[in-house]
């Protein structure tokens, strides 16, 4: 176990059962940091929540750090029923300081103890053309200096990162400091990359580079500094005196003042940082003189109310807070049956929307550069009320454009289908194991049509997607087929695209019980992952006791692309790939 301030790394004994937990203990996630008693019995050591979990390591911040011993090798992690966010916003609140700051200001519009005004925008100039009209509405409503609470919903495919970036980057011009959070070091990540993109449009790469910071990163500069070295000879000589040595604090005072000189430096040019929600380096920024005017929290829709509020609150500067996301996306994961009782499970972008939808706070970005218009269109539907539309570049792309032996007409060259087990004879039902399901049938059914795709159709393994519901059917199928393709959980494609993406819907029973798919908004991300193909594989009849699944089947038989396995044969009428697959997408 590794320590650093009230963070905890923790290295999980059995890679198996990391594998599986790592889809439960995500970041933000309350949990109990226990150890075990002589008598065998679990006791509570701290409080705390998963910062990170990654690589074999969950990294845990611990409330009550004090209890932690570093002689006790061995800690048991479980999940809490309390949210570490709201104990942590609790003990915000309830500091005076917070009460009298800008951000203060976010919360009373949010809550109505102001009135909300109802603002209309100008749309403002010298915006790249490349934008269309509802990314332009987007980034004209962030700049109204008249706005303090927006949120942008970017359905799949919109370009919501984009959007960022470009409001970034003219808050930047116009001198403003911006701090942009996300859930997730990937969205992080990805929002810096793109803002450093549209920076270089207009700048050297260098001087872009001197103006952005990502706040996991500041280690490496701090460690550069010139000053790091006298620092590191105060921490030596610290570390063998005693605490009761009367140069003691006299020392640690001159530590913390060089400490805070040396990230004063670092954040001083900077005029974006970005960084993960959860991370409780956002409330020493203050300390270093860093003061945000406007925070921009991406994946918002997956964040928990308190979670979004404890990054603001510790942001006294903050006038202004813009939530970008998508509410029929993925969810904020809540496991405390209390919680879910009290609407925790709801995001402050899902709160805010539903409450001012008559004070055009919300933005919907409409045009989508993703995937062909017949996989959108159930998600269209179902989900956005038909307000989307397929952007020209993208509305009819098919396998047929990637790959030539496939015919423009080829049952196989449809953007949208399944292949329905119902009427197999003697087929598998779902197995339930190491907590999980599999289905042997649909095992075999996914891991042909990969191969096939990637043999006779010449397609790139990793232009791939498999998707399931269930780590244990993930497991087969990743030993199962021989190339590379990405093979994961509907949670871990979100935000990411491939040409072909095929669903294993695996459950089967006779109750007519589909487990996870009853959250529908994970259908949504895994269909809206597809640019070219999407095909769902599983029971037909599964589908009929759930109004979206059904709504989805009856898409598909309204366009007549529901086949039986014996689909697959058809990839026998195709002439050899004219192309090795390296070289194709």
């Amino acid at each position: 176990m590794e320590s650093d301030r009230r963070t905890w790394a923790l290295r999980w004994e059995s890679d198996r059962d990391f594998k599986i937990l790592r889809f439960i203990l995500w970041r933000g996630t309350p949990v109990l940091l226990n150890k075990l008693n002589e008598d065998g019995h679990l006791q509570k050591v701290s409080d705390g929540h998963v910062v990170d979990c990654t690589a074999g390591i969950v990294k845990v911040c611990a409330y009550d750090d004090k209890n932690v011993d570093f002689s006790t090798l061995n800690y048991i992690l479980t999940p809490s029923t309390n949210s570490g966010a709201l104990k942590f916003l609790q003990s915000v609140i309830k500091n005076p300081s917070s009460l009298s700051s800008d951000s203060v200001h976010l919360v009373n519009l949010a809550y109505r103890s102001i009135p909300m005004p109802s603002i209309h925008d100008r749309k403002i100039g010298n915006l790249p053309e490349t934008l269309n009209p509802s990314q332009v509405a987007a980034v004209s409503a962030a700049m109204n200096t008249q706005r303090n609470l927006l949120c942008i919903q970017g359905p799949p495919g919109t370009g919501k990162t984009r959007v960022i970036a470009e409001i970034v980057h003219q808050l930047m011009k116009k001198k403003k400091k911006v701090l942009v959070c996300a859930p997730t070091h990937v969205a992080v990540r990805n929002a810096m990359d793109a803002t450093t993109g549209r920076m270089i449009e207009e700048m050297p790469e260098e001087k872009a580079e001197q103006q952005l910071c990502l706040l996991a990163n500041t280690k490496d500069e701090f460690q550069n500094h010139k000053s790091a070295s006298k620092l590191e000879e105060i921490k030596k000589q610290l570390s063998t005196m005693s605490t009761s040595d009367p140069l003691y604090k006299k020392m640690s005072y001159e530590y913390y003042l060089i400490r805070n000189s040396i990230f004063r430096s670092i954040f001083y040019p900077k005029l974006a940082v970005f960084s993960t929600l959860g991370t409780s380096s956002i409330q020493k920024l203050p300390e270093y003189h860093w003061n945000a005017d406007v925070m921009i929290v991406d994946e918002a829709a997956q964040c928990t109310e308190p979670a979004t509020w404890v990054p603001v609150l510790t942001t006294p500067s903050c006038k202004k807070l813009i939530l970008v996301g998508d509410q029929k996306q993925l969810p904020a994961v809540v496991l405390s049956d209390k919680a879910m009782k009290g609407n925790f499970k709801l995001s402050l972008m899902e709160k805010l929307a539903e409450e001012f939808s008559s004070n055009n706070i919300n933005i919907l970005l409409n045009e989508q550069y993703r995937m062909n218009k017949k996989i959108m269109n159930w998600s269209n539907e179902v989900f956005y009320e038909n307000q989307l539309t397929a952007h020209s570049t993208v509305s009819d792309i098919t396998l047929r454009d990637i790959c030539p032996n496939l015919p423009e007409d080829h049952v196989l060259n449809n953007p949208i289908m399944m292949i329905n087990m119902e009427n197999v004879k003697d087929r598998s039902h779902e197995e339930f194991e190491s907590h999980s399901f599999t289905n042997t049938d649909e095992l075999n059914l996914v891991t042909e049509y990969v191969n096939r795709l990637v043999v006779d159709l010449g397609i790139n393994p990793k232009a791939i997607a498999v998707i399931s519901p269930y780590y244990a059917q993930i497991e087969k199928l990743r030993r199962s087929i021989p190339f590379r393709v990405d093979v994961n959980t509907v949670d871990a494609f979100q935000g990411h695209e491939r040409q072909v993406v095929i669903f294993c819907l695996v459950r089967d029973n006779d109750e007519g019980q589909i487990g996870f798919l009853n959250e529908t908004r994970r259908l949504n991300v895994a269909v809206t992952r597809a640019r070219r193909q999407f095909v769902l594989i599983g029971n037909g009849r599964m589908m009929k006791g759930n109004k979206h699944l059904l709504k989805l089947y009856k898409h598909l038989q309204s366009e007549k692309v529901i086949f039986g396995p014996s689909i697959l044969e058809t990839f026998n009428d195709l002439e050899e790939a004219a192309l090795p697959r390296s070289d194709k997408f």
